[in-house]
């Protein structure tokens, strides 16, 4: 029976690598002018250069969350007296992702922004934040950082470990991250389910259907021809 173990521990340090390899795509990405993201060097340890046909994909794939979110994040309905709304962005599996730095800069950052992935991964990014004065100054003065646990808590942002395989660590997730089901969610699974088995993805999709009342699933996968 320690077989299977074995082979879970080697599958999910395959997935975790892929992090790093999109990091490193992203950047050489950036490095040749195809999108702008001031914010991925400081997460890569060693880059490198990529094919045309690599850059193009990644902007392809970078372009088209960006003008969905973007959609989502400047639309006025349900908005209060004040002409507000509150939205929420939940990303599953965000590796290393530097989207809400981004919208920070940009603006355009919603009311709430949660992070999810293995704790390998969250406890690396939490590190970094840390210790990182431009990527820290964009979440808060009263944050709170722990790299043992892998977690980032302040009142707009937060980054947290999950195997998204247990759908019970989902539902815990939604009151550690103070996420409410009834505000507009724009759920983030970006090259994410493709490596769950397929009662896993079902389930991830379930899950969300169930638990927000008002969302927008962007699913971004690789098509295995």
């Amino acid at each position: 029976m320690a077989k299977p173990v074995a082979d879970s521990h080697i599958n999910r340090a395959a997935v975790q690598a892929t992090n790093d390899d999109a990091s490193a795509s992203k950047l050489s990405c950036v490095k040749k002018g195809y999108m702008k993201d001031d914010y991925i060097h400081l997460f890569v340890r060693r880059p490198v250069r990529r094919s045309p046909i690599i850059n193009r994909g990644y902007f392809a794939r970078w372009a088209a969350l960006r003008k969905l979110l973007n959609q989502f994040l400047e639309s006025e309905s349900n908005a209060d007296e004040h002409g507000q709304v509150k939205k929420q962005i939940l990303s599953l599996g965000a590796g290393f992702d530097t989207t809400y730095f981004q919208l920070q800069d940009e603006g355009k950052a919603p009311y709430l922004y949660v992070e999810l992935d293995f704790k390998e991964v969250t406890s690396k990014k939490a590190a970094l934040i840390e210790s990182c004065n431009q990527l820290r100054d964009k979440i808060s003065a009263t944050a709170s950082f722990s790299r043992e646990r892998g977690e980032v808590l302040s009142d707009h942002y937060k980054l947290l470990p999950v195997d998204l395989c247990d759908i019970q660590q989902l539902n815990g997730i939604i009151a550690l991250a103070d996420l409410d089901p009834r505000l507009p969610t724009f759920i983030i699974a970006e090259c994410v389910l493709i490596y769950l088995d397929p009662d896993s993805s079902r389930d991830v999709v379930g899950w969300a259907s169930k638990t927000f009342s008002t969302a927008i699933f962007f699913l971004y996968e690789q098509v295995l021809l």
